[in-house]
């Protein structure tokens, strides 16, 4: 018996080290085995019991996650792209182009913003989600859902000169001046050889969908060039200021040419700015401050239109804005039309307002601003086959209005706003980006993209005649501006170039 004790005791007494290493190898083999069964399907019977923990476990880790990514919001023109697919290109997109939508915060209120295409308003200056229902009331969401702006803020201010590195050019410098002329009559024929005057405009964008030039009734022409916003007085020819962004480092080159509308007051006194973030700016021009910035728009404001004292903006998403700067909170009314508001003008008596849309509709809209929380229909509803982006109300009769087609259709139509029926029509065989009526000459002047880059004068009655056309531009005429007497015409053009013309 001793030598069987002798022979096997060695086996089966263990050292303290040879003990402590077992432990350690039945421990990783157990939770080698624990993470195995986790990670597998069950799939049989008997592990069947395992799915509420492996669900429950499963959708934790999914919220979470999903939480993590959503936490982390993108810029407000970079669209969230899944992986291996390609974001569509928006450098040559002129919708995308010139309106970029912001991205809200909070996945749930994301998708459900996507998908009801929601009005916007604005309350003290606030951006709060709401959304229009199908029996067009306007929900308010709660203040705890308001959207945070994932845009860098940026702080607009006067500047005397507006100086900036924009190459050997200053905006607003006189490249040609025909020889000085005394003013010509009515009666007289304009010279159509060549422009009066001709300007550099450097940075002017060529975008179709914006409106970044008017003309006030007090002789200073407002234009955006990318970023600024600069204010010439034409009769003295002299720069009167700028209206520019403080300098932001941190803000993405794509968001740096940020106006996409200008418009002046009826009195000529206040300016307001409409920007592809979203902003209204209003600015005082005698006194050289800004008045008040209203964010009532989730997405880029397209067009602007006075009325007295309220500035209606439109936005991407269709939403029109009815503004009082008058009041602690401005937004007075909403309106909702079916896509985006390329176009919007109001009748020269404030009783109609016309919105183009991209998708080719004209909606005529009666004075009743409605409220934040309803909307009406609009009176009246014109198709065309292209985007209304060109537009105007005729000044002596008031029931029509002019429209132009784009690329597609080139049809210059007037139409009768009583009978909601196009009452005549030419082909203009190009594009119309652009026109205006004068009063003045009883005449309406169009601008034209290819194939030659012109502006042409129509005589409107007793038919739509083609009087003169106006040769200058080497690209499409993309903006008209006229004088407040009505016998000068400036035109911008996409080669940065801007043409003071004789009407």
């Amino acid at each position: 018996m001793d030598w069987k004790l002798n022979r096997y005791s060695r086996f089966k007494v263990k050292s303290e080290d040879t003990m402590l290493w077992e432990n350690i190898t039945r421990r990783l083999l157990v939770d080698f085995r624990t993470k195995r069964r986790h990670s597998s399907v069950p799939t049989t019977q008997e592990t069947s019991t395992e799915a509420p923990h492996l669900s429950s476990s499963y959708k934790r880790f999914k919220s979470r996650m999903m939480s993590r990514r959503l936490s982390a919001e993108p810029l407000a023109s970079s669209p969230l792209v899944g992986r291996g697919r390609h974001s569509p290109s928006r450098e040559f997109h002129t919708v995308c182009q010139r309106l970029s939508l912001d991205s809200p915060s909070g996945g749930a209120a994301r998708t459900k913003r996507t998908q009801q295409q929601s009005t916007e308003t604005s309350l003290q200056d606030t951006v709060t989600e709401a959304g229009v229902s199908h029996c067009n009331v306007v929900r308010s969401i709660s203040p705890s859902t308001t959207y945070r702006r994932n845009v860098p803020k940026q702080d607009w201010v006067w500047s005397a000169s507006g100086e900036q590195d924009r190459g050997t050019e200053k905006p607003f410098s006189v490249l040609y001046m025909a020889p000085s002329a005394p003013d010509q009559s009515p009666d007289q024929s304009p010279d159509l050889s060549r422009p009066h005057l001709t300007l550099a405009l450097p940075s002017l964008q060529d975008d179709y969908y914006s409106h970044p030039l008017d003309w006030s009734n007090s002789g200073i022409v407002a234009i955006a060039l990318g970023s600024d916003v600069f204010l010439w007085k034409a009769d003295t020819h002299t720069l009167q200021g700028c209206i520019q962004p403080r300098a932001a480092p941190s803000l993405p080159l794509s968001l740096s040419h940020s106006v996409s509308s200008v418009s002046w007051s009826r009195d000529g006194c206040t300016l307001g700015i409409g920007t592809k973030e979203g902003d209204v700016q209003l600015w005082d021009v005698e006194k050289r401050t800004r008045l008040r910035t209203i964010r009532s728009h989730l997405s880029g404001v397209g067009a602007l239109s006075w009325n007295q004292h309220v500035l209606s903006s439109g936005s991407v998403l269709g939403l029109i804005h009815h503004h009082d700067y008058r009041l602690d909170t401005p937004t007075v009314g909403v309106f909702r039309q079916q896509g985006g508001v390329c176009g919007l003008e109001w009748a020269p008596q404030g009783d109609w307002l016309a919105s183009g849309s991209i998708d080719g509709l004209l909606n005529i809209w009666t004075n009743d601003l409605g409220s934040k929380t309803k909307t009406h229909p609009p009176a009246r509803t014109m198709t065309q086959p292209s985007a209304v982006k060109a537009m105007a109300w005729c000044p002596w009769q008031k029931e029509l209005i002019a429209t132009g087609g784009g690329q597609s259709d080139g049809v210059l139509r007037i139409w009768n706003n009583q009978s909601g029926t196009c009452v005549d029509s030419a082909q203009t065989n190009s594009q119309v980006c652009s026109m205006v009526w004068s009063e003045e000459r009883k005449a309406l002047f169009t601008g034209h993209g290819l194939p030659h880059h012109h502006i042409t004068c129509w005589s409107p009655s007793p038919s739509l005649e083609q009087a003169y056309q106006l040769h200058g531009h080497m690209g499409r005429v993309l903006h008209l501006a006229l004088s407040p007497s009505g016998t000068k015409l400036l035109s911008a053009g996409a080669n940065c170039l801007g043409h003071v013309w004789n009407t």
